[in-house]
């Protein structure tokens, strides 16, 4: 995959925290915009392999992944069962430096400005106050972040829109 860097002047600035967008999976959520981790991460509450099928984009035979999203409150949580291809594994330190081998699979992300696909490994992040987080191999040649500010380019949801 070639990446075209482009002058830190053209790049688009986005707050430390975003609404992100996975069109391909139908899902909208919140998530951290996070420099510090090398890649980005899902909260998944289940994760299985499921049989071989073929790839949409190449047709060869690859295995894919059943997995359950959840998104909502905690008083009135929606799941979300996706089933992607598995793009591979990773072995990803959390944020207590326990190293854990994790799946990862491959989507379209939309954050503002930021429409790129992207890995993302899925993982269990009960206890985390974001579901979704973008590392910076995710961002790095496509936007800035601005760890001083949130939802500069996404703005806040009203109650409403939760």
């Amino acid at each position: 995959m070639e990446r075209r860097i482009r002058k830190v002047a053209e790049l688009p600035v986005l707050g430390w925290k975003e609404h992100v967008e996975l069109p391909e999976w139908g899902l909208k959520l919140r998530g951290k915009l996070d420099t510090g981790a090398r890649s980005s991460a899902l909260h998944v509450a289940s994760f299985e392999p499921i049989e071989e099928r073929p790839d949409p984009t190449s047709g060869d035979a690859v295995p894919f992944v059943r997995f359950d999203v959840i998104l909502g409150p905690k008083r009135a949580p929606r799941r979300h069962t996706i089933e992607a291809p598995l793009a591979g594994r990773k072995r990803v330190r959390d944020t207590g430096a326990r190293a854990e081998d994790r799946p990862v699979v491959r989507t379209r992300i939309r954050c503002g400005p930021l429409d790129t696909d992207a890995d993302i490994t899925l993982t269990d992040r009960t206890g985390m106050n974001f579901r979704m987080l973008l590392g910076r191999l995710t961002l790095e040649g496509r936007a800035l972040v601005d760890p001083a500010h949130g939802y500069l380019v996404t703005g806040p949801r009203t109650r409403s829109e939760r």
